[in-house]
């Protein structure tokens, strides 16, 4: 079914993927400065989310978590113009695309609207074990999903650089910089600029999601040769 689509259509997909995960990235991170710690630095980030409403919270989890798969058609649309699969780096980028497909909506986006949830549910009553609670479930839940389909992702994005500056693509060299890490990296300089506010950390939680849409948007207006 995804064969079918247009290269516009399936990019355009990918876009709207991104936005509909951005949209759940501000709902749970576009939160005030916060300066209450808990001692475990992983459970800091979250913390401030911990004050936001029960639906906000589950809203920006659940549309994260249905924007994500439909991010990877995008993915899966720029693979098809790779004109070398042999090697193992190609099946690496197909399974990227699977592994951010399935694990990172479910296994690491809603995770962060629950961390924070179960954070506040606990902790009027005893915060230590709200503390503990918080932690296990991240470090037994989202951290190796996290690691999985991180370092897969990132390999994926090397070799799609690669690949592209070698021209065994349809895609102009000029292409290697239409790299979600960019926007990535962008949008965390941005954040960090703007500093400790409802802006910046919206763009800071942000940043995968606005990355995506740069990578996306800007392969939509830079058409492939043939």
């Amino acid at each position: 079914m995804i064969k079918k689509l247009s290269y516009r259509t399936a990019l355009l997909c990918g876009c709207i993927g991104a936005l509909l995960t951005l949209i759940g990235d501000i709902l749970i991170g576009a939160n005030p400065a916060c300066n209450i710690t808990t001692g475990v630095a992983m459970l800091d980030m979250f913390v401030g989310a911990a004050k936001n409403s029960d639906l906000r919270m589950a809203i920006g989890g659940l549309i994260g978590a249905i924007g994500i798969p439909i991010t990877g058609i995008g993915y899966m649309q720029i693979y098809r113009h790779f004109k070398d699969h042999k090697g193992i780096m190609p099946k690496v980028y197909q399974i990227s695309t699977f592994a951010y497909m399935t694990l990172a909506g479910a296994g690491v986006h809603l995770p962060c609207a629950v961390i924070p949830m179960l954070y506040e549910w606990i902790a009027g009553t005893d915060e230590q074990l709200a503390i503990q609670v918080a932690e296990k479930y991240a470090n037994y839940f989202m951290m190796p999903l996290m690691v999985i389909f991180g370092c897969l992702l990132l390999a994926a994005l090397v070799y799609q650089t690669i690949i592209i500056l070698k021209g065994k693509t349809s895609f102009s060299k000029r292409a290697a910089l239409y790299n979600m890490a960019i926007g990535v990296v962008i949008s965390y300089i941005l954040a960090a600029v703007i500093g400790d506010n409802i802006i910046g950390n919206a763009i800071g939680t942000g940043a995968i999601s606005i990355g995506h849409l740069y990578m996306f948007m800007m392969f939509m207006i830079d058409r492939p040769k043939d």
